[in-house]
């Protein structure tokens, strides 16, 4: 970048600087004790901390994994990216067995089981 373009840049940031040292020079004061009639506060074990703010999110990660992975590995079928692909599942639709109804074969036809008209 040539000088120019740096001076620019400055000159537009200078503002935003500004205002935020007017901040935080202006919030100095709102810091303040507790006041005397207020018990003590007690301090916080850094195992607490760890505990709270590691050990949760962990145990919720763990807790959906196993909702994810358990389903799968309980029917015995691979986790493994790129596993043998699934046959098509289709709930409560067609087998391909000997007993079922044929497809009709024109709009006249009364075969393939359900049908309605108004």
């Amino acid at each position: 970048m040539t000088s120019t373009v740096v001076r620019r840049l400055l000159l537009a940031a200078a503002p935003l600087g500004i205002a935020t040292a007017a901040v935080l020079l202006a919030a100095g004061p709102a810091s303040a004790d507790t006041p005397e009639g207020w018990p003590e506060e007690e301090s916080v074990d850094i195992v607490e901390v760890l505990l709270l703010f590691g050990g949760i999110p962990v145990l919720v990660f763990l807790v959906i994994l196993a909702f994810v992975l358990g389903p799968p590995l309980a029917r015995g079928e691979s986790i493994r990216p790129g596993g043998t692909p699934l046959e098509s599942q289709w709930l409560g639709g067609p087998r391909k067995a000997a007993g079922e109804l044929a497809a009709p074969d024109s709009d006249e036809s009364k075969a393939g089981g359900a049908g309605g008209s108004w």
